[in-house]
């Protein structure tokens, strides 16, 4: 379950939790900067909803420190104030919507598809570095196998396959332990 702070007035805050259709979020309210200024520090939030304007302090300079934590933040404006606010806070990586209308569920779906995309990016660079360190254990491998047993490239892949089958191991396994006893 999403732990969502919202920064608005009482009345609002539940306007933008049955926005929110509750069952996936549970809510931390704030009503002013300050108070949300700690419970960003202090709280495992994944989203932050803030209303303009706050009571106090300055919307625009907290939905760019939430960002900052690496939260995603969304900004309720004013209908007219919408596009300023939008060109305005892309550079902290503020999402803007309107108050009124469908706008909010509409970059709720936005920051969800990014998290995938996001999520997928850093599974393919996982496997992109885990097969990278393989293949540097590998040559380190097949260099030592060269340099102390005068095998050839080829013959040391050979012989690090041969010990993989032989063990029922990985290559990278089987390039390890040559790697431990050749060293």
């Amino acid at each position: 379950m999403e732990l969502v702070l919202i920064v608005a007035e009482m009345s609002r805050c539940d306007e933008i939790k049955k926005k929110l259709k509750g069952g996936q979020y549970a809510f931390v309210r704030a009503e002013n900067e300050g108070e949300a200024r700690k419970k960003i520090l202090d709280f495992a939030l994944s989203l932050v909803i803030i209303d303009v304007p706050l009571s106090s302090g300055s919307a625009m300079d907290l939905a760019a420190f939430s960002s900052a934590e690496g939260l995603d933040t969304i900004l309720l404006s004013p209908d007219g104030m919408c596009s300023h606010l939008t060109s305005e806070m892309a550079r902290y990586g503020v999402y803007v919507a309107a108050r009124s209308g469908g706008e909010l569920s509409v970059v709720l779906r936005t920051i969800l598809v990014s998290r995938e995309k996001v999520r997928k990016a850093e599974e393919k660079t996982r496997k992109v570095l885990e097969r990278l360190k393989n293949e540097k254990l590998l040559c380190e491998a097949k260099c030592l196998l060269a340099g102390k047993r005068a095998m050839s490239e080829a013959d040391a892949h050979s012989y690090i396959e041969r010990k993989a089958m032989d063990c029922r191991i990985s290559l990278a396994d089987a390039a390890l332990v040559i790697v431990r006893e050749l060293s």
